[in-house]
């Protein structure tokens, strides 16, 4: 299975590359005419939770369902740790302007979350709807990970020394 996971990422990526060298200048340059941005080509997010991967913006890179290293909070657009994956190893109280900038969240839901902190003086990850840590809809133990019953648009979190779960 992790040989036929390997292979998959293996072709994406290359798949990837090759449509991103060979797209039509001619398409591209009338899209960024008509909207002032670039043409988008795929959405590797949405390739990876269709084969039950994650995709992880800021590395350009596709991972396992459910990667999240060590020490680190991930919150995934997919459902069981899959589509875009955004991570952080602290607190962010803006996740559209915070420490680290998780830029598919501004208009996707999260879906999923995994907690693979190792710290003992917490015990969980809060997270809200709200900046500044303000609305909270949920808690995910340290060591935990889920998909959450309703789908949000989360915008903050912190790591909870209190009662989580």
């Amino acid at each position: 299975m992790k040989f036929l996971k390997k292979s998959v990422l293996a072709i994406l990526g290359v798949l990837a590359i090759m449509l991103a060298v060979s797209a039509p200048t001619a398409q591209a340059n009338a899209e960024t005419a008509s909207t002032g941005a670039p043409a988008a080509i795929l959405d590797m997010g949405q390739i990876a939770e269709d084969v039950d991967l994650a995709w992880d913006e800021e590395k350009q890179a596709f991972l396992a369902a459910w990667e999240c290293s060590s020490g680190f909070v991930c919150f995934f657009s997919g459902s069981g740790g899959t589509g875009k994956r955004c991570a952080w190893s602290g607190a962010d109280d803006n996740w559209l302007a915070g420490t680290v900038t998780c830029s598919w969240a501004r208009s996707d839901s999260v879906e999923s979350v995994r907690n693979n902190g190792t710290s003992t003086a917490f015990n969980g990850v809060r997270y809200y709807t709200s900046i500044n840590y303000q609305t909270s809809v949920g808690c995910i133990p340290r060591g935990a990970q889920g998909t959450l019953n309703t789908s949000r648009l989360l915008r903050s979190h912190k790591w909870e020394s209190g009662s989580c779960g």
